[in-house]
């Protein structure tokens, strides 16, 4: 809401709020209309009427601090809101011991006005409570059109100017963003949606009789103690008796559906949660680490689940049973009800200053452990370069590391729990205390039977334990909403790049694959361009073979036919349509990629193979198997097509694995296929095996070949050179050959075993063979250039 309307609200609050107190408190003492035993009471009746002007004062200095300081005001107003509150709830405790005060005087019936003064106390209370809420959550129009304005001037000045003033602009909106927190109990409410197909078994889950017991407490008590008769006492002790056994089967009952309920929510949101993890852009992927998506999945779904069912099996019951005290406890004594309810409020503001904090501490807590879980699964996927640098030591006391900024988070829960619980108990011995020196006061007035205030006293003591049940499972309560804030956070998370987008489905599919003038840079490195401009065509039924020095963008062209990411201009198309335009299965049915480094599922090799695919023959899979020269290895296994091959295929060498991935990619019959270092990892005798294998199938499909090897780019149709993310030249190897450029300076390095060659600027490509290094020197070199990590230029 616009600051100048909520400012100038408070202060048609201020002005009304003086004029019906001061007309009230007039009103009553200028007509006679005051008794003239009530003439001792008019210093109560004074202090009233001060109260407004308290809560008067208190908004005229909140609006004069927040125009004063536009920027920050609104959000101390926000901060300071508790010390509102806790004003706000003396004044109405003080109204409502007014209330008391006036009754032992006369009627209430004869004090119209000073009854209107202190509901009107009350109401102006509960009003500064909001004014002030107002206050915490406005914002300055003006102020917010004149950032704008900055922003845009920024934008125009040009994309350096803008990136020195991006760090500002992040504060301003921080600034801005700061005040806005997360509603707890629109979380928990949210989480409860997911059980609305189970709103019946919870609706069972509320029943209960323990609250009839105290009562019959009392009846049963002034049988005796009034009537004498034990005929009168039988009839309560039997009704005691029947509420004890139904209670205690609604109690079983009440337990068996929470747990029945949250085991079908744990279910819902897990599958919820991954099915959204499915469909983010692989840019997410980029940003986020595995770890921390593991533990949103596992950790924190299954923390939400345990602790909400638990929590608020509890809090519902205590709940339930608090409601059906109250109301009898007002049926037998009002006058005590409202004193032992005037102590509630504090016990509640200390418990959602305690929950909020608490709540903080968990997010920490489990944004530590995350990274905890983070360093242990980096850590085990790579054991064997662990120790293969014996670097345990090193990773146990990163790993220590973590695990004491969690434990420093748990000291931490473990001081607020302490003081939390000092207070609680603190302030319910005061509570009782209260009620039972204002009951014994209203006993020997003959204002109440002796059995009703032992009813009373038991119901107020259970009434304390269900609050007291309610505030310590409220720390648990908050502890599974603070997880769930987490995993909502990924839940409520909308894909900026979403394969699902896509709606074309052509009915044929040519294998035309243009890339037109595509500009392009990674999420994570969004000023980088590592594709400038780059423009070539793969033609159906040819060999299109893409290479260059590492880095240059091969990998990238790669990831944009699969439509991984989104080019910042230009497009990529099939068949003439932008990749992203296509259906999400369509796409991926025409288009198949080997890459580089293949990964394999902890499944058998059949299942591998057709992974993806929901009817595919058998004999499809050994033919594709065959094309790859994967059939003969497979049936050597010890249980053929139905060997496991372990987690991320441990169980086969890596020339193994490459041919079932590339076996995976031919049981599709894809229109274009794309290889990506598929033969990197093959013997020079399995190579020749399966590109002559790959020969047959590639003379109807379109296929790019991105490759270092000489062997595998020479006999492509066409060879397109990348280097710094532009295209340097293309054309058939011959004619690249005659070029002398920059092809044949790869290919000459590869030739020569010069792959240091920009190391070593004194030696020239024409050098005569006497001065190349010796062969077990070239081959180390070379064989050091085969990981991608290299920074030396190869084809």
């Amino acid at each position: 809401m616009d600051l100048r309307v909520v400012v100038s609200a408070c202060g048609l609050c201020v002005l009304f709020d003086l004029l019906l107190s001061s007309l009230l408190l007039t009103q009553g003492f200028s007509r006679g209309l005051v008794p003239p035993g009530l003439a001792e009471m008019s210093g109560l009746v004074l202090a009233l009427w001060g109260c407004s002007w308290l809560r008067s004062s208190m908004l005229i200095g909140a609006c004069l601090g927040v125009m004063c300081n536009r920027q920050d005001g609104p959000r101390r107003i926000s901060r300071s809101a508790p010390a509102a509150l806790l004003v706000a709830m003396v004044m109405v405790t003080f109204a409502v011991a007014a209330l008391l005060a006036l009754t032992e005087v006369d009627s209430l019936k004869n004090q119209a006005w000073e009854m209107g003064l202190i509901s009107w106390t009350c109401i102006s209370s509960v009003g500064l409570v909001l004014m002030w809420r107002l206050l915490g959550d406005a914002r300055d129009t003006v102020r917010n059109m004149n950032i704008y304005k900055v922003r845009q001037e920024q934008r125009a000045r040009g994309a350096e100017s803008q990136r020195s003033r991006e760090p500002e602009e992040q504060r301003a909106r921080g600034a801005e963003k700061e005040p806005e927190e997360t509603n707890s109990g629109a979380t928990l409410g949210r989480l409860l949606c997911y059980c609305r197909k189970d709103s019946g078994l919870l609706t069972v889950a509320t029943l209960f009789c323990e609250a009839f017991i105290p009562f019959f407490y009392g009846v049963a008590i002034d049988s005796i103690v009034k009537h004498q008769s034990m005929e009168l006492f039988s009839r309560p002790v039997l009704i005691l008796a029947a509420l004890a056994v139904a209670s205690s089967l609604a109690m079983g009952v009440r337990g068996g559906v929470f747990t029945l309920v949250f085991a079908r929510l744990n279910l819902r949101l897990r599958n919820h949660l991954f099915r959204t993890l499915m469909k983010q852009e692989i840019g997410f992927f980029d940003k986020n680490h595995t770890g921390d998506l593991l533990s949103r999945l596992s950790a924190d779904v299954t923390q939400v689940s345990d602790l909400v069912s638990q929590n608020l099996n509890i809090f519902l019951r205590s709940a339930v049973k608090a409601s059906g005290f109250s109301v009898f406890m007002f049926r037998l004594s009002w006058r005590l009800s409202l004193v032992s309810l005037m102590g509630f409020p504090f016990i509640g503001l200390v418990s959602q200053l305690y929950g909020d904090y608490y709540k903080t501490l968990t997010k920490e807590v489990q944004s530590t452990l995350a990274e905890a879980n983070r360093v242990a699964e980096e850590t085990v996927s790579a054991m064997r370069t662990v120790r293969s640098f014996a670097n345990e030591q090193g990773e146990a006391e990163s790993y220590y590391s973590k695990l004491l900024q969690v434990f420093k988070l748990n000291r931490r829960q473990a001081l607020a729990y302490a003081l939390y619980m000092w207070s609680s108990c603190l302030s319910e011995v005061a509570l009782e205390l209260a009620v039972l020196y204002y009951g014994g006061h209203l006993v020997v007035s003959g204002q109440l039977s002796s059995g009703a205030l032992i009813s009373f006293f038991i119901y107020m003591l259970q009434l304390g334990e269900c609050l007291e049940s309610m505030a310590s499972v409220y720390t648990g309560l908050m502890q599974g909403v603070g997880a769930a804030e987490k995993v909502f956070e990924y839940l409520d998370r909308e894909p900026e790049h979403s394969a699902e987008q896509g709606t074309e489905e052509p009915d044929t599919c040519s294998g035309l694959v243009e890339f037109r003038d595509v500009t392009f840079s990674y999420p994570t490195r969004p000023h980088t361009h590592v594709l400038k401009g780059v423009s070539f065509t793969l033609h159906p039924g040819k060999v299109t073979a893409l290479v260059g020095p590492s880095g240059g963008g091969k990998s990238s062209c790669v990831s944009l036919m699969e439509n991984f990411y989104l080019p910042q201009s230009g497009q990529v198309l099939l068949d003439g349509r932008p990749v992203q335009s296509l259906r999400h299965l369509y796409l991926h049915s025409k288009v198949a990629l080997v890459g580089q480094e293949p990964v394999l599922f902890a499944r058998s090799v059949e299942e591998n193979i057709s992974y993806g695919l929901s009817h595919v023959t058998k004999e499809n899979i050994e033919r594709a198997a065959r094309e790859a020269n994967a059939h003969d290895f497979i049936c050597s296994l010890h249980q053929g097509y139905a060997t496991s091959v372990g987690e991320k295929g441990a169980q086969l060498s890596g020339g193994q694995k490459q041919r079932v991935a590339i076996a995976r990619a031919l049981v599709r019959n894809p229109r274009v296929l794309i290889l990506d270092e598929a033969t990197s990892a093959l013997d020079a005798h399995s190579e020749h095996m399966v590109q002559q294998a790959l020969m047959s199938v590639m003379k109807e499909r379109t296929v790019l070949v991105v490759a270092h090897r000489l062997s595998s780019v020479e006999n492509a149709d066409h060879i397109v050179v990348i280097v710094d993310g532009r295209v340097a030249e293309q054309g058939t190897h011959a004619e690249l050959m005659d070029r002398r450029q920059v092809y044949h300076r790869l290919v000459q390095r590869q030739v020569l075993g010069l792959e240091d060659q920009d190391q070593r600027p004194d030696q020239k490509l024409d050098q005569r063979p006497d001065q190349r290094p010796a062969e077990g020197t070239g081959r180390r070199r070379r064989e050091s250039c085969d990981g991608e990590a290299e920074s030396v230029p190869r084809l």
